[in-house]
């Protein structure tokens, strides 16, 4: 999504409109979900995919009509019957795509360059958009991680009823406000990793993280294992004094990953009370099961209670038998996965 919104910033900033085109909404089996997004450029060209095949081409031909009135529109595509027959597409569902027709104006390049800007801070963002009477552009607006619209004049009731919808890693919302439906789509929940630990499952861990999409950010108290050359892939390198009030200039939130991997169980345990105190959305440990209940023990001694300790995945990782630093990594990043999809502990924790 993130080379999506760069080609988007661009195109506006090279002054030529675009249709964005999403699935707003879909059931049954489709090429792709709803929240699946492309562009559609005035030559015709296109960035991205909603699913190739005739759906595509369609939506291109009818992109033509919303450049020539500089509107949007809707359309549905009924793939249970004729069209699926006709087309050889065997997918038997249906599924309802918005053309966004996209101005090269100031607040459309300010926009999407707050998505943008989101995206590559490992933030959330919602981008709102009315699906009827768009011929304004300062009627798309975005809201922020903190629930902060980009517009002053966004009314409360309105902001209160997109607040209410739970974002998912990438689908698509519709709700009605006032007699108005509006789109609600979801950016930036790719997340970011914070490495709390520097040594070989670290390296392997970022280097695996970074591959699916999350932002990693690597802590250590040693120069010689927290630099580039060993994490040429890390977005964050922060050599630490000592791991005491090592979130500290951090925003950790429900997108925040905290692996704890240092060194040693001290260590360990020190990271993990900080980390209890922070909002982040998944705290892992390496470990095994009785150095999880050693330090599980004094820090219920500290006041934790077991409600607190439950949210903490150890031993960290996906139950795949992994052995060396590189199976670690793997392990670790796929529940890692899980968690950024679902928001759920995978099956073998339950």
């Amino acid at each position: 999504m993130k080379k999506l919104i760069q080609q988007i910033c661009t195109t506006l900033d090279d002054s030529q409109d675009l249709i964005l085109v999403t699935i707003s909404s879909q059931s049954g089996s489709t090429p792709r979900l709803a929240g699946a997004k492309m562009i559609i450029l005035r030559d015709g060209s296109i960035g991205g995919t909603i699913g190739g095949g005739q759906v595509e081409a369609m939506a291109i031909e009818s992109a033509v009509q919303c450049f020539q009135t500089k509107q949007s529109k809707r359309q549905i595509f009924d793939l249970t019957n004729s069209m699926a027959a006709n087309t050889d597409m065997i997918c038997g569902g249906r599924m309802e795509i918005f053309l966004e027709y996209i101005a090269a104006s100031d607040v459309n390049r300010e926009v999407f360059r707050l998505l943008l800007d989101s995206i590559q801070s490992g933030h959330r963002i919602t981008l709102v958009c009315p699906l009827s009477d768009t011929t304004e552009a300062e009627q798309r607006f975005v809201v922020n991680h903190r629930g902060i619209p980009s517009r002053l004049d966004i009314s409360d009731g309105l902001l209160a009823a997109i607040k209410q919808v739970r974002p998912s890693t990438s689908a698509a919302s519709l709700i009605e406000f006032e007699g108005k439906e509006y789109l609600l789509s979801y950016f930036a929940v790719a997340g970011t990793v914070y490495l709390l630990g520097a040594g070989h499952v670290s390296a392997c861990t970022s280097e695996a993280a970074m591959r699916v999409g999350f932002r990693t950010v690597v802590m250590d108290d040693r120069v010689e294992f927290a630099n580039k050359d060993r994490f040429p892939s890390a977005d964050t390198i922060k050599v630490l004094d000592s791991f005491d009030n090592c979130f500290q200039g951090f925003e950790i939130d429900q997108d925040s990953y905290l692996v704890i991997v240092t060194r040693g169980h001290m260590h360990d345990m020190d990271v993990l009370d900080q980390a209890l105190q922070t909002d982040a959305g998944y705290i892992g440990m390496i470990g095994s099961r009785k150095k999880r209940n050693a330090i599980y023990k004094k820090l219920m001694d500290k006041g934790f209670k077991e409600a607190h300790l439950d949210q903490v995945h150890c031993p960290i990782g996906l139950g795949i038998e992994a052995d060396t630093p590189e199976e670690i990594a793997v392990s670790i990043v796929g529940e890692l996965i899980y968690q950024r999809a679902t928001g759920r502990k995978p099956w073998h924790l339950i």
